[in-house]
């Protein structure tokens, strides 16, 4: 009896120290867009055969856009979302799908384990109506940066059949204006025929 219960003991630490792939593994994903770096760190869950629009992911209920926890996107500079100006940040990402136009959420605070849990209207940053549109079937939830040239880019949501795609603005000419201001500025000038 004592064996039988080393064995049942062995057997549930081996079991502990087993390392099996996630159901929704981590990703990440980044893009630079002119001097902007678009960052999204998310969890991919995968549709598994699941009712994904209205069912796993309920219309009219704020989802954390992925798995696990809050999914955050960061700016390294400030852009324009959905036509809207963000402050260059990290920000929680959220949605609250319909079965026609999202409300797309950049919440300031972004140690949020997801939806319900920390969550505080007061700090989003913005909210915005997006409309999704039909796309080939995607297994896992997958972000995508698509569609840029140096001032603007796509950053796009796609699962299962359907694709949510949101513009956004960067300032890249007037920022490389500003670096080729600041190049021919009269002390840089000087300096540099002073040999300093």
């Amino acid at each position: 009896s004592l064996s039988l219960v080393f064995l049942c003991c062995l057997a549930g630490a081996a079991r502990a120290d087993l390392d099996l792939p996630r159901p929704s593994p981590f990703a990440k994903v980044s893009q630079t867009v002119g001097y902007t770096d678009i960052t999204v760190d998310y969890s991919s869950p995968g549709v598994k055969g699941r009712k994904i629009w209205g069912g796993l992911v309920p219309y009219d209920k704020m989802w954390r856009a992925g798995a696990n926890t809050a999914t955050k996107v960061t700016f390294s500079r400030d852009v324009t979302f959905a036509g809207k100006p963000v402050p260059a940040g990290t920000y929680a990402f959220f949605v609250i799908p319909t079965k026609a136009a999202w409300t797309v959420i950049l919440n300031k605070k972004t140690d949020q384990p997801g939806t319900g849990v920390g969550y505080n209207q007061a700090d989003d940053q913005l909210r915005v109506q997006v409309t999704p549109k039909a796309a080939p079937m995607r297994e896992r939830l997958a972000y995508q940066v698509t569609d840029f040239n140096d001032d603007k880019a796509s950053l796009d949501l796609e699962w299962e059949k359907l694709r949510l795609s949101i513009p956004i603005g960067l300032d890249t000419s007037k920022q490389a204006q500003a670096a080729i201001d600041g190049v021919g500025a009269p002390d840089v000038v000087d300096r540099a025929v002073d040999g300093g």
